[in-house]
């Protein structure tokens, strides 16, 4: 069943704006000139045969962190900081089954995902860093970034349901603009 489009419209607009809301409430700083800007030559990898995507960018998230303990009270105070980094070698973009003119649409439907994931890194890294800890505390670290990862992975899903990966222009353009907007504000 396809929802009216004002439904559609308002879920895209729900999102970013929950986007925008937990960022501004966070502190943290995101800055979108650290965000990667690609291009076609950025598609290194090759992709799989039976893909039934004509191209697919993945980023790598890792963590890395510090630990402060008060050895009186047992409290740990961990600083985590999130890596997110676009793998170049495992994204493709089979140029064979793209129709000339809509590459610079796809390398720009691929772009909103990188866009989307540094978002998703820099809030998994506030939530994190706002945990209380144990001395558990590597376990309950890696228990909780698991958690935050898949919740926020889920904006990626949408984002190729309501764009059709890419292919439904009207839906693509308004993200696009979603996120224009949201990165102006940062600027």
């Amino acid at each position: 069943m396809r929802l009216p489009k004002a439904f559609r419209l308002l879920a895209v607009s729900n999102i970013l704006v929950l986007l925008v809301m937990a960022n501004q409430a966070s502190g943290q700083n995101l800055i979108p000139t650290d965000i990667m800007q690609i291009d076609l030559s950025f598609f290194q990898g090759s992709a799989p045969k039976n893909s039934p995507y004509a191209s697919m960018t993945f980023i790598d998230y890792d963590y890395d962190f510090a630990v402060e303990r008060n050895s009186r009270t047992g409290e740990v105070k961990v600083n985590l900081t999130v890596n997110i980094t676009p793998n170049s070698s495992k994204s493709y973009l089979d140029i064979s089954r793209v129709h000339k003119n809509d590459i610079d649409r796809l390398v720009t439907h691929e772009q909103g995902h990188i866009i989307i994931g540094f978002i998703i890194g820099k809030r998994v890294e506030d939530e994190l860093n706002a945990c209380r800890y144990t001395r558990n505390y590597k376990e309950e670290i890696r228990n909780n970034y698991q958690k935050l990862y898949a919740s926020y992975e889920k904006i990626q899903r949408e984002y190729d349901k309501q764009t059709r990966h890419g292919a439904n222009l009207e839906a693509q353009e308004r993200w696009n603009k979603k996120l224009r907007v949201y990165l102006n504000k940062l600027s």
